[in-house]
């Protein structure tokens, strides 16, 4: 039986797929939580708890690290087949790391990007995937998003912050200029078999590329994954709710950001959309698919 896992990572998101085919069962991860949750390593250890040695299909939604910073745990220790991210390695100016602080674990991004081009992993940037269907068996998934016509600025600033003779000024401008923009460049992925949809999976996107997405399309998922975490309600709307409909609500935050009034705010979504609430302090959430 195929199954969708969305780990308690804390406030970060992290989501294996694990899809029978013909073939035997295939693994897809989509993003990898942050660095550690606690003396925790999520990713890494529920991957070593089944004994899968090999990633089929990884995807980064966006360039933050509560979604890769549990990707370096992965080094020399497990094979990524493909891998789509929003650019490929990121080596920043020496100045930028101290300015943009150890705990956003850009250094760690460089060293898995190393790892996977040692490794012979198939790169595909995420710009490349708009309206691209990847298929494992009866499933699909589909990117929503980015579009064949969106931007992607925080990729273009993030890479300007690699120039070895990048001025004070210039890092300054690029580095706030990418923070302003990297959510609303997140991946937005949709998994399907025959007719039904199964899962949206909304990275940190912000309510108007979710908008964007879902334009002339019609998804009713099983399971949603609530993007940035339940914060802010420049990221979901009612509105989208009362669309979407999906059975489940999932919200990956840990006990310590969880609030009355996040909880207010999600039960208002669940409610337009005859949604069933789940956060992930409550424990992994598994179904079967």
């Amino acid at each position: 039986m195929s199954e969708l896992h969305i780990l308690d990572a804390g406030r970060a998101d992290c989501t294996v797929l694990l899809l029978d085919t013909p073939q035997g069962r295939q693994t897809v991860v989509v993003d990898g939580g942050g660095k550690y949750y606690g003396a925790r390593r999520p990713l890494l250890e529920f991957l070593t708890q089944r004994n899968i040695s090999d990633i089929d299909l990884l995807i980064l939604t966006h360039l933050h690290q509560d979604h890769f910073g549990g990707f370096v745990h992965l080094v020399d220790q497990v094979q990524v087949r493909r891998a789509v991210a929003p650019c490929r390695d990121l080596q920043f100016a020496d100045r930028v790391y101290p300015v943009f602080g150890d705990q956003e674990f850009y250094r760690e991004y460089h060293t898995f990007f190393q790892y996977l081009n040692r490794s012979g992993t198939e790169l595909i940037r995420s710009k490349e995937c708009a309206g691209r269907t990847f298929t494992f068996g009866d499933f699909a998934l589909d990117c929503l998003y980015p579009m064949r016509d969106s931007t992607q600025r925080s990729v273009t600033y993030a890479e300007a912050l690699c120039a070895p003779e990048l001025t004070e000024e210039a890092m300054a401008w690029n580095l706030e200029a990418h923070k302003q923009t990297c959510n609303e460049d997140s991946s937005i992925w949709l998994l399907r078999k025959g007719g039904a949809d199964l899962a949206l999976l909304a990275g940190d996107s912000t309510d108007e590329t979710m908008r964007a997405a879902l334009c002339g399309r019609t998804v009713r998922p099983r399971l949603q994954k609530l993007s940035h975490h339940g914060i802010c309600a420049r990221y979901f709307s009612e509105y989208v709710q009362k669309i979407v409909k999906p059975e489940i609500l999932v919200v990956s935050v840990d006990k310590i950001h969880y609030t009355k009034e996040m909880g207010a705010q999600v039960d208002a979504l669940c409610a337009a959309g005859g949604s069933q609430c789940y956060y992930t302090f409550q424990g992994d959430v598994s179904i079967s698919l």
